[in-house]
C-alpha cells in the first residue's frame, strides 16, 4: 500500500531527489539547492520559439493582401468600363453573358464573356469575344501563382480514339519571350500575353487582386446561300495586336469602377 507523503521540517523534506543537490550537509545545516528540471527548460524553449515565429510571419507578409478598395457587384461585362475596348473592334454591338460569381472567406472570384453576333447576310463573318476573369485574393498573396503564368509552358497533345499508344505532338505551342509584352501604368504589374491562336490577354497583378481580359477573333463562312458556290480562300484572321492600347485603358477604368 501506497501512502501519502508526509511533511518534513527536514531541509529538502518531501522533495524529489532529482531537486535536490548531493552537497547539502545536515550537519552544518547547508540548505539543499534545487537542481533544474531539464524539460522545463525544452518548455520554456518551445514557448520561445512559437513566440518567434509568429512575429517572423507577421513580418514577412502572412497579412491579408491589399484589395485596395475593390469588391464585386453586378455584371461587370454589362456596364461601361469595357467600352474602349469595344469601341476599339468597331463591329457590331456585343451581347454580354450572365456572370459567374464565387465567394468564400479566402477568394471572390467573378467571370463572364461578351461575344459579336454574325450578320445573315454575310458570307464571312468575323466574330469577337471578350472574356473577363477578377479574383480577389482575401488571404494569401497571388503574386506567386501570377508570376508562374508568365513563365509557364503551354502544349496542346493530341488525343489517341484507337487505343494507339503512339502519340506524336504536332504544335507543341510553348510560350516564348516574344509571346509575353511587359504593360506599366496599370496596377501593380501587368503583361500582355499573344497566345498562338488569333487572341490578345492582358494580365493584371494589383495587391490581392488579380484580373484579365482577354480578346480573341475568328472568321468563319456563315452564308446560307443554296447556289453551292465556292466560299474560296478563308480572309485571314483579325489583327488584334491592334486593340492592345484599348485593352490596357480598358482595364483601368475596370479597375477604377470596382474600387468605387
Amino acid at each position: 500500500m501506497i501512502s501519502e507523503p508526509e511533511m518534513s521540517d527536514e531541509a529538502g523534506g518531501g522533495l524529489p531527489s532529482d531537486l535536490l543537490s548531493s552537497s547539502g550537509d545536515p550537519d552544518t545545516g547547508t540548505v539543499a539547492v534545487r537542481r533544474p528540471r531539464p524539460w522545463l527548460w525544452a518548455v520554456g524553449g518551445v514557448v520561445a520559439a512559437s513566440a518567434v515565429w509568429a512575429a517572423v510571419l507577421h513580418g514577412t507578409g502572412s497579412t491579408a493582401p491589399d484589395l485596395h478598395g475593390y469588391h464585386l457587384f453586378g455584371n461587370p461585362c454589362s456596364g461601361d468600363a469595357l467600352n474602349p475596348l469595344k469601341d476599339a473592334v468597331g463591329t457590331r454591338q456585343f451581347a454580354a453573358s450572365s456572370a459567374t460569381v464565387s465567394k468564400g472567406p479566402a477568394l471572390d472570384k467573378v467571370s463572364c464573356d461578351l461575344t459579336t453576333a454574325s450578320s445573315a447576310d454575310e458570307e464571312w463573318a468575323t466574330t469577337y469575344s471578350i472574356s473577363l476573369s477578377i479574383e480577389l485574393h482575401k488571404k494569401t498573396d497571388p503574386r506567386a501563382e501570377f508570376e508562374n503564368i508568365r513563365h509557364a509552358q503551354v502544349s496542346d497533345l493530341p488525343g489517341s480514339t484507337d487505343g494507339s499508344a503512339l502519340i506524336s505532338v504536332v504544335d507543341s505551342g510553348f510560350t516564348s519571350a516574344a509571346d509575353v509584352h511587359p504593360v506599366t501604368g496599370v496596377g501593380d504589374e501587368g503583361y500582355l500575353l499573344s497566345a498562338h491562336a488569333p487572341a490578345q490577354t492582358l494580365e493584371v497583378l494589383h495587391g490581392g487582386a488579380v484580373l484579365t481580359l482577354q480578346i480573341t477573333g475568328s472568321t468563319q463562312w456563315t452564308s446560307s446561300s443554296e447556289s453551292g458556290a465556292d466560299p474560296g480562300d478563308p480572309p485571314k484572321d483579325p489583327d488584334l495586336t491592334r486593340l492592345r492600347p484599348a485593352m490596357t485603358t480598358a482595364m483601368r477604368h475596370l479597375m477604377a469602377s470596382l474600387a468605387s
